[in-house]
């Protein structure tokens, strides 16, 4: 039994093997939490007939002009006053954001069929409906977010080839010459996070958590078991993470101008600090119990406005750090 030192608050105490954590905080104070652009929630907002016969739209536009961009669909060279890979380039692009809303058509047409059928069969717990849950465990993706980052680093750079040949190619005006230089350092951003996820991808593998119950309920402790990917040996300082977040996307802007973005913003968290250098033992199991507030919410992965519970590790370590959330199945 692991010592518990520094704790700010009377509640949480840890189990751990062969390793003590430092201290424990806890916060009530609402926050946004910023760099989140992975959706929690079950719903995609649109139907599912509907994204698909628009994405179809897309891709049959997208695929027509790609395939004059490919010369394989024959016209009149004289009507064509930019490079064919531009055209090649708009198609891909065209038929791309098509496939996508495909992708969010098969998202929702999933998990409607699998919320009525979890719910016919398991009337008596709405978590089996609530989402997709391996009431073993929650396991973190290992290739395809990094495969996902790709996907939009190629998607950004195939658009973007297009203004820079209107910018550069075309000796466009200085004002589209600034924004897509300005785009361009975001892209530089962008490849070089989709490279780390990569590199973390290879670094690290096999991390999970373990439900001690499925599910857990509101007004009991909270008790999860990390397993640690491969690659961590030796943190020199870390945090371990348990937060209620609500999610909801926030219109900005007016006309045209107008754009859609996540937000999820933090309710409640405890968290156990690492502040000095641990060994990490091969095979290691590392559990960690925390005590909810009184005022906790519910998980509801399906509702319009969703409520989750996730557990969020972060270790500082030699070369690429370590961070991971794992989705957490709290419920009343």
């Amino acid at each position: 039994m692991a010592r518990q030192r520094n704790s700010t608050r009377p509640f949480g105490f840890l189990i751990l093997r062969a390793m003590n954590l430092d201290r424990f905080t806890a916060s009530s104070d609402r926050r946004r939490l910023s760099g989140r652009t992975e959706r929690r929630g079950t719903r995609t907002g649109v139907h599912s007939w509907g994204a698909f016969a628009f994405g179809g739209v897309f891709v049959a536009v997208g695929t027509f002009v790609g395939l004059i961009g490919m010369r394989i669909i024959p016209v009149d060279a004289g009507t064509v006053h930019v490079p064919w890979w531009i055209l090649t380039a708009i198609g891909v692009v065209f038929a791309a954001a098509g496939l996508a809303l495909w992708g969010m058509a098969a998202r929702q047409y999933r998990f409607e069929s699998r919320r009525i059928a979890a719910a016919r069969k398991r009337p008596d717990e709405p978590a089996f409906a609530d989402y997709g849950w391996d009431f073993r465990g929650f396991a973190a993706p290992r290739w395809s977010r990094a495969a996902k980052g790709l996907a939009l680093a190629v998607f950004m750079s195939l658009f973007l080839s297009v203004f820079n040949y209107w910018a550069f190619g075309m000796n466009g005006p200085w004002m589209v010459k600034v924004m897509t230089i300005l785009f361009d350092l975001m892209l530089l951003a962008v490849w070089w996070g989709t490279l780390t996820l990569f590199g973390r991808t290879l670094k690290f593998s096999g991390s999970r958590i373990e439900f001690a119950r499925f599910p857990y309920r509101l007004g009991e402790p909270v008790l999860v078991r990390w397993h640690p990917a491969t690659g961590i040996d030796r943190p020199r300082k870390g945090t371990f993470t348990l937060r209620c977040v609500e999610e909801w996307f926030e219109t900005r802007g007016h006309g045209k101008n107008r754009s859609r973005h996540l937000v999820q913003e933090e309710t409640w968290s405890g968290t156990w600090h690492l502040d000095q250098p641990r060994l990490f033992a091969r095979g290691e199991i590392i559990e960690l119990r925390y005590e909810l507030p009184p005022d906790a919410l519910s998980t509801q992965l399906s509702a319009e406005k969703p409520v989750f519970w996730e557990f969020e590790v972060k270790l500082d370590l030699p070369g690429l750090d370590f961070q991971e959330t794992y989705l957490v199945p709290i419920y009343g």
